[in-house]
This record gives C-alpha cells, sequence and structure tokens, in this order.
C-alpha cells in the first residue's frame, strides 16, 4: 500500500497485526472503498478469535465494527492534529446507535480494545481536554474493552451477559488482568467463584468473596 494513500485500513491493520499506531500529519477522511476493505478485514479477524472462544460465538456485528474502527481512528489522529477540530467532534466520534449486545460488544472490541491506551495518552497531554469525557463514555458502554484499565468505572451493566460465550470472555478477561474494581461486583464475583471452584487459589487467591447488599 502506497504511504498515506489509506490511512484509514493501514491504521486498522498495524493496530490488529502489531498493535500500534500509525499517526498522519492531518486528519483525513475515509473513503467507501476503506471502509468495505476494513470491514471484510475485521470480519476476517473475528472469525479468526471466534475459533478460540467458549461455546458458540454470536455473529458478526458490521455496524459495531465499523464503528470501533472509526473511533479508535479518528481518536487516535487527534492525538496530534487539532486544528478546526473541535466542531467536528460529533461527527469524527459519534455515540454508536446500533443495539449493545453480546455481538456487538464482542465485534466492536477488535478495534475499541486499543481505546483505553488512547485516552490514556490523551489524558497525559491534557487532562481537561474535551474529548476525554467523550471517549470515556464509550467505555463505559463497552466496558468490556476496558477491562484491567486505570479508567474503569465502577458504574456498568451486564449487558449480554446472557449469552454465554460473552460471559465467560468477560470473566476471563477480569480474571487474566486481575481488575479489581470490576471483580468486586456482587454478580462478577459471585460468577468468577462460581468458575474458579476449588482452583480459586491457581487463578486468584487474593480475591475475596462478596455478599450482595440487599436494599
Amino acid at each position: 500500500m502506497e504511504e498515506n494513500k489509506l490511512p484509514f485500513i493501514e491504521t486498522i491493520y498495524h493496530l490488529r497485526t502489531i498493535e500500534q499506531v500509525i499517526l498522519y500529519t492531518k486528519v483525513l477522511k475515509i473513503s467507501s472503498k476503506e471502509e468495505k476493505d476494513t470491514l471484510e478485514f475485521l470480519e476476517d479477524e473475528y472469525e479468526k478469535e471466534c475459533l478460540n472462544y467458549p461455546f458458540q460465538a454470536p455473529n458478526f456485528d458490521k455496524e459495531a465494527a465499523l464503528w470501533a474502527s472509526k473511533i479508535v481512528y479518528f481518536s487516535a489522529q487527534l492525538l496530534l492534529n487539532r486544528e478546526d477540530t473541535e466542531k467536528e467532534l460529533n461527527v469524527l466520534l459519534p455515540q454508536f446507535k446500533g443495539t449493545i449486545n453480546a455481538s456487538s460488544i464482542l465485534s466492536a472490541d477488535l478495534c475499541l480494545r486499543f481505546l483505553p491506551q488512547i485516552v490514556g495518552q490523551m489524558k497525559e497531554f491534557d487532562s481537561e481536554d474535551k474529548i476525554n469525557p467523550i471517549l470515556e463514555s464509550f467505555l463505559v458502554d463497552f466496558h468490556y474493552s476496558n477491562i484491567g484499565y486505570q479508567n474503569t468505572t465502577e458504574h456498568f451493566n451486564l449487558i449480554g451477559f446472557e449469552n454465554a460465550c460473552y460471559q465467560q470472555l468477560y470473566l476471563n478477561r477480569v480474571c487474566k488482568r486481575k481488575d479489581k474494581l470490576i471483580a468486586q461486583n456482587p454478580e462478577i464475583n459471585r460468577l468468577l467463584h462460581s468458575n474458579f471452584g476449588d482452583y480459586k487459589k491457581l487463578f486468584w487467591k487474593e480475591l475475596e468473596p462478596v455478599e450482595k447488599v440487599i436494599e
């Protein structure tokens, strides 16, 4: 691919393959061809990941995957290029308009898992930046992608947990990244201990049971 000719798909490809972000001198518009090619690439990536998923994987959500890829792409470019962009933030960083469920969460996570690092970098540059709360709002709705990061919020829901595949993936990531805040949620805590069984000391020795408060 020629340099700067396909910035969107190049950025997403590098993120997915070597976990590095390409920063360009300006925020470029995304062509319909790039959208199509990127979506095909992400669907292929999703199918590969599904091979290691427990239970039956949810269907790939094209809308969520494309939305998340654009959010990560534009937020990365906005790290350096902020000229005349403030008035375009609602266009560059829109809220997800689809249904949030196991399918959309896992499809968005292909790219959204890289957003917490961008948020952290953005805060280092300027903790009062108007972009920060916008990006953080995405990580509240799609908190699966935010597990293990310091900007994890204690306010989150368990949407999608009716899907056995997503629920198990969520618990696995909480355990792997030792996210203590999320693990203190009574329902998450109960499910984790149920998963551990007699092997709790092996998986997470320090995690104590949390009693659910009945109001």
